[in-house]
């Protein structure tokens, strides 16, 4: 293998379901030389055992409430070169890590960063930005793999469900601020690695799909639950980065307009809005007493316990059919995903429906949508195609994520 090591990092606490979806894609990676580490709960450890992966899979039991520490947990039994981060609501397609550590044979790239889709797998939640000392973020323009170093006046912002790091930098950098329980702990990381002129890539073509699950502190709905720790967070960031309270004034006029517009969409009541603005402030102050929690010290990589066996990269198969034959399409994905191969299937109805992309639980991928239908936002309401084009148009638009070549044969036989 002359790939680096890499190990994946897992953070779960609640989400079972959706870490045993997250597992599944990740044994799906063509990338051969990697590991996964899974920081979780009682109920998170137990999906680990249950998928029969114990062999396979580094597991961590953490049930604290606070991701920063969870992630240098995990940074501290990752025995890769690089560690990259995921959600355990995401699904990562399986070009994500090689896309993703690819920069990294470049010496001077400390951290990159992916593109990442919403639920309906087509539209992007967030692709390239950059931060300011004050950690405002705005978006640019990128469409290929691109470095930019940082500043004390710039830096790449990373997504944590989508970011790769070096682990010597982590370790020399103090890994994740665990006064950030929740929130602002990438900003602050991707600060710190600007400031001290560290370049960190964007790499459109690793991308994962982030499902935004629900949690304690939002519904899946994304309709705020608490926001204690929101408040808790920023009002630290502010202290530790010596902003004023024009800052904090700015924040809290937002978060109220979120709150409004949650409550007009029938997702809050007016007494969930006077709760939450509460909670907000108690979480202020809280975060005005918070000292720096950086760690002083990482423990010795520990052995690497790699996710595949060497020789058993997955093999891409691509299956198409009718609606009305979905169980039979599901069915034999299903067959070939305990194969161990990549599987994606084009199940479309005869009509101008929205597409969307998934991943379906038992471990492959699925498209739906009207033949006849958007798969983008640029494309007109209705496109009268026939069957065959538009799974060669939806094929050619996965090809680099999916991992599908040229060669690539498509299975029509349903």
């Amino acid at each position: 293998m002359s790939e680096t090591r890499a190990s994946v990092v897992v953070v779960s606490r609640g989400r079972s379901n959706e870490l045993a979806k997250c597992l599944k894609a990740l044994r799906l990676q063509f990338y051969p030389n990697f590991e996964i580490v899974v920081v979780a709960d009682q109920g998170g450890c137990a999906v680990v055992s249950g998928l029969g992966l114990q062999d396979h899979v580094k597991t961590v039991p953490f049930g604290e409430p606070n991701i920063s520490a969870a992630r240098n947990l995990g940074i501290n039994h990752a025995a890769g070169e690089i560690v990259a981060f995921i959600d355990d609501d995401a699904i990562a397609e399986p070009t994500w890590l090689k896309n993703l550590t690819a920069p990294f044979v470049r010496e001077d790239v400390a951290a990159a960063g992916g593109f990442v889709r919403g639920r309906n797998g087509i539209s992007f939640q967030w692709k390239g930005e950059l931060l300011d000392c004050a950690g405002q973020s705005r978006s640019i323009n990128v469409e290929e793999m691109t470095v930019i170093r940082g500043t004390a006046e710039k830096s790449v912002k990373t997504q944590g469900t989508n970011c790769a790091f070096r682990r010597e930098l982590l370790e020399r950098l103090g890994g994740f601020d665990e006064s950030y329980a929740y929130f602002m702990d990438e900003t602050d990381l991707n600060l710190r690695i600007g400031a001290a002129g560290h370049s960190t890539a964007i790499v459109p073509d690793a991308e994962v799909q982030h499902l935004v699950a629900s949690n304690s502190v939002r519904g899946s709905d994304r309709a705020p639950k608490s926001l204690y720790q929101i408040g808790a967070s920023y009002a630290y960031f502010l202290r530790k980065q010596r902003l004023g309270d024009e800052f904090w004034i700015e924040f809290a006029q937002q978060q109220r307009g979120r709150l409004l517009r949650a409550m007009v969409a029938g997702q809050l009541e007016p007494r969930d809005v006077f709760r939450l603005m509460q909670e907000l402030e108690e979480g202020r102050a809280d975060g005005r007493l918070r000292e720096h929690r950086l760690k002083k010290a990482f423990a010795t990589a520990p052995d690497f316990k790699p996710a595949v066996v060497e020789g058993e990269a997955p093999q891409s198969h691509v299956i198409s059919g009718r609606f009305g034959q979905r169980k039979k399409l599901y069915t034999e994905a299903r067959r070939l995903a305990t194969q161990g191969r990549a599987v994606t299937v084009f199940c479309f109805w005869p009509n101008a429906l929205f597409h969307k992309r998934w991943f379906h639980p038992d471990g492959f991928w699925v498209q739906s949508g009207g033949i006849f239908g958007k798969s983008s936002r640029s494309d007109p309401l209705i496109s009268f195609r026939s069957r065959m084009s538009r799974i060669k148009r939806e094929l050619n638009a996965i090809r680099k994520t999916r991992g599908l070549g040229d060669g690539v044969k498509i299975d029509a036989s349903f």
